[in-house]
């Protein structure tokens, strides 16, 4: 119970964003320093792109939607054999983005499913808030950005954010 109010707490107050000249990939391999020695038996693998340009971002908020999409990774896997994620930046420069994408080896998500993952109390859990995907929906609209869902290739879920270059680097 006292889960779920923190959930709705956070959701119901959530801070104003404080967006700031930032990398992804230190975003992303800051996030991944909570799960040390918390991933027992998945193997986690980052295929991080180099030279990725600038982003802006409030850096504890990209953290905290990149640590709820590993999370709900990891969940998704609890009965898989094969249990990977996979977590990748790469460059979109059709649209002047950065692309981060968390793929698992889950069950993955069917296609009524995927239109309503990330609504609010929407959850494919038992002993989910239905809360966490809402939460990073709303942190990556407030970074102008967009989120969606797909298949993994062979198997399970691929989440992938597109956020826009930092204006100061697309001029550079």
């Amino acid at each position: 119970m006292r889960a779920l109010v923190d959930e709705f707490s956070a959701l119901a107050r959530f801070p104003a964003s404080r967006p700031q000249l930032a990398s992804l990939n230190q975003l992303v391999e800051g996030a991944l320093v909570m799960f040390n020695g918390r991933l027992e038996g998945i193997r986690v693998r980052t295929e991080l792109a180099q030279d990725l340009p600038s982003v802006m971002a409030d850096p504890e908020a990209i953290k905290r939607a990149v640590a709820n999409l590993v999370d709900n990774a990891a969940e998704a896997m609890e009965d898989a054999m094969l249990k990977e994620i996979t977590i990748s930046t790469s460059l979109v420069v059709s649209r002047d983005a950065v692309e981060l994408a968390v793929s698992d080896t889950g069950q993955g998500v069917s296609r009524d499913l995927k239109e309503r993952l990330f609504l609010p109390y929407f959850s494919t859990k038992q002993r989910g808030t239905g809360l966490g995907l809402a939460i990073v929906s709303r942190i990556v609209e407030d970074h102008r950005g967009s989120i969606r869902v797909e298949e993994n290739k062979p198997v399970g879920s691929r989440f992938v954010i597109e956020l826009p270059v930092a204006v100061e680097a697309v001029s550079a």
